[in-house]
């Protein structure tokens, strides 16, 4: 019996591409609120998700880090594209997942559900992509923290609910606590546990 065809494609350069995108996500992590640009490195996957998050997840994920999707995703021609492209295995348990995907209007687990790391490793926690409609035009938002000079504004739309409380919660565990990368087309803001988070009043 045959297999069921996933559409799609990975690295088009399999050494070069994925130095190209980690270079993106570094520079991202490494300099929050400066969005970015991904650059196209020739990866498809199927539809549910823009081209960049199917590049930003070949770059991240191999067979030791679980993948935590929303319950339509794991269903779906996503969850076996990543598994043929990575061999990276999904979950349903943010406890256990490495990185996890939060499409728009995703019925998100709360933040601190999932791995935090812990005080002797705090790098074995998630880091989050959060698919979002824009990177403009949302709710302003103040960055203080390492890798900002002073504060920089960001305003990304499309967050999940609570998104902001959430994280302002999250970077008060620093140096446990999860990360998040904000994706948006080929736009991508990092947003490490580091980094504090302040609603700008109107």
């Amino acid at each position: 019996m045959n297999a069921p065809f996933l559409p799609g494609s990975g690295f088009s350069d399999p050494v070069l591409g994925p130095q190209k995108i980690f270079r993106v996500m570094l520079d991202a992590m490494s300099r929050p609120g400066l969005v970015q640009t991904v650059p196209d490195v020739g990866v498809r996957g199927p539809d549910g998700a823009p081209r960049e998050a199917f590049a930003l997840l070949l770059a991240l994920c191999d067979h030791d880090t679980p993948v935590w999707l929303d319950a339509s995703l794991r269903q779906s021609a996503i969850a076996r594209w990543l598994a043929f492209h990575s061999s990276a295995p999904t979950t349903s348990d943010p406890a256990l997942a490495s990185f996890g995907v939060l499409p728009l209007g995703c019925d998100a687990p709360a933040f601190e559900d999932f791995a935090q790391g812990d005080a002797r490793y705090p790098d074995r926690s998630t880091t989050l992509l959060v698919l979002c409609e824009a990177l403009v035009g949302g709710e302003p938002l103040t960055l203080e923290g390492p890798g900002i000079e002073s504060r920089v504004s960001i305003a990304p739309r499309g967050l999940p609910d609570n998104f902001t409380a959430q994280a302002q919660e999250n970077h008060r565990l620093y140096p446990r606590g999860v990360d998040f990368l904000l994706l948006a087309g080929d736009q991508l803001l990092g947003l490490p546990r580091s980094t504090r988070i302040i609603k700008e009043t109107r």
